[in-house]
């Protein structure tokens, strides 16, 4: 089996197809693993160019339990607390926490009572992970009619997965300080929180209740451990290695062609390219096609600041959000008017402060996450790109870090354009295609093609959908659909009905 692609969802695939008896190769257009997951080092001072906090730890404990390894012999993961620290345009500002009393302390200094149906919320977010992971997003769906039976409706309806996540959070804080900090997560998916279902709530619940962790070397030791799993199991990598095309045989996926011309012959394809990049770039479509491609709603970008500073900033946190004015114009203006903000909103990550080895010894590595638009209107990212940087700098001015200009050691910019261009995302979405209801569970491009025999899918734009947690259950779930489909020509005696019982 060949994968295509060697970002985290591969990666994790890789590892449990070797596991289960396949010959497994990894293709991969980079000279790093990684992918969205990767790492940007520049004279001392180390970024993260994707994701930079790791939710639900369990899913990839289980990742390296399921091939028999322990993750700790790979990860050292630390708990970030308190979690974050978050400033609002009033000037107010709220750190939020796993450990209760403080939390209580922080929730009531905003909103009297605010605490008790605090509490109701992480109870109803606990319920929404456990179903969602039970009924929804923890299995392979090959029809609608799998989804909606009588006990999943009544399920969707108990959770209320049918309302929209801001309104819903209204129902427990008055406010709106709290409601933007209760909802804003729903950015890591890429999605507003008043399109986005109210079940998202499970994503706070994820944070507050369960905790946001950090590995120790910073994000990028996971895909490093990940490949370091991979060799172990003897999964061969092929690096600086560009597809052109996925080449299909009488319906069947038999392999790739390289850019140099090579072609490598597989019995079966996993790809971990974005999906519907690769439906437009490298499957012929004379041979199959993305279904409801043109309808496909996509994922916002981010215009990403990476700032190596001279000095460290003891008055941020590991991790910071910093509101604009207007919570609702400024998803309207990034999703309905496809424009960015007047007043951003921004995200600002300072690992130094929990890893010294991110950045040179006294100095800061500062990534800044602006969410704007994607590519679907045009941005001259040369005129805008400097606009958000002056105007982020002087919002981190006001928040008592006036020097910051001056203290700006080296700095880059990542735009949507280069979403786009260096990671091959359709639109340059960074998170993949959106998870609005109706492109969540079977509505969501499936994990196997419907045309071409042993050809599957694994990462952020299929099932069951992006981030870190749910593309290593994507792997998991790729599993299954490969174990039904390709037969184990050398597997040790035994085993396939244990990776079997395993998948179920």
């Amino acid at each position: 089996i060949i994968v295509v692609g060697a970002g985290v969802g591969g990666l994790s695939a890789a590892a449990r197809l070797a596991h289960a008896g396949y010959q497994v190769e990894v293709v991969e257009k980079g000279s790093t693993p990684g992918g969205r997951c990767g790492r940007l080092n520049i004279d001392g001072f180390s970024f993260a160019t994707g994701a930079t906090l790791l939710l639900i730890p369990e899913g990839l404990e289980e990742t390296f339990w399921v091939v028999g390894r322990k993750l700790s012999d790979y990860l050292t993961l630390q708990r970030c607390d308190p979690n974050y620290r978050l400033h609002f345009r009033d000037g107010s500002d709220v750190t939020f926490t796993t450990e209760l009393t403080q939390m209580a302390n922080e929730l009531e200094r905003i909103e009297p009572g605010a605490f008790r149906r605090y509490l109701e919320f992480l109870a109803l977010g606990r319920e929404q992970y456990k179903v969602s992971l039970e009924r929804f997003v923890g299995r392979n769906f090959d029809s609608v009619m799998q989804m909606f039976t009588p006990g999943n409706l009544r399920q969707v309806l108990r959770i209320r997965a049918h309302k929209k996540m801001y309104p819903e959070v209204g129902r427990f804080f008055s406010d709106e300080r709290l409601r933007a900090a209760m909802t804003f997560q729903t950015m890591y998916l890429g999605i507003s929180p008043f399109e986005a279902p109210a079940v998202y709530g499970l994503l706070p619940f994820t944070e507050l209740a369960v905790g946001i962790w950090f590995p120790q070397g910073g994000m990028y030791a996971v895909p490093l451990a990940l490949e370091k799993l991979c060799r172990e199991l003897g999964v061969r990598f092929h690096y600086r290695a560009d597809v052109t095309s996925i080449d299909v045989d009488a319906g069947q996926a038999k392999g790739l062609t390289l850019k140099d011309g090579t072609r490598l012959t597989a019995d079966a394809v996993v790809c971990n390219a974005d999906l519907p990049w690769a439906y437009k770039n490298l499957i012929d479509p004379a041979v199959s096609q993305l279904p409801r491609a043109e309808k496909l709603k996509y994922t916002s970008s981010a215009f990403m600041m990476y700032l190596g500073t001279r000095k460290k900033y003891e008055g941020l946190l590991h991790h910071n959000v910093v509101f604009g004015g207007d919570y609702p114009s400024a998803f309207h203006d990034i999703f309905e008017r496809r424009v960015v903000p007047e007043d951003p909103a921004f995200y600002v990550n300072a690992p130094a402060h929990s890893d010294p080895s991110m950045a040179p010894e006294g100095k800061d590595a500062l990534y800044v996450l602006v969410p704007v638009p994607n590519r679907e209107t045009a941005i001259d990212w040369k005129v805008e790109g400097s606009k958000v940087r002056e105007k982020v700098l002087d919002r981190l001015a006001e928040l008592g870090h006036g020097d910051l200009r001056q203290n700006i050691e080296v700095e880059r910019h990542f735009t949507p354009d280069d979403y786009a261009l260096s990671l091959n995302l359709e639109r340059g979405s960074a998170f993949g295609l959106s998870h609005n209801f109706f492109q969540v569970g079977p509505f969501r491009p499936a994990n196997v093609d419907p045309n071409v025999s042993n050809l599957f899918f694994v990462g952020a734009s299929t099932q069951p959908g992006t981030g870190l947690p749910m593309v290593m259950l994507s792997a998991k779930l790729v599993l299954e659909r490969v174990l039904n489909g390709v037969p184990l020509h050398t597997a040790k005696p035994g085993l396939t009905a244990g990776v079997l019982e395993q998948a179920a």
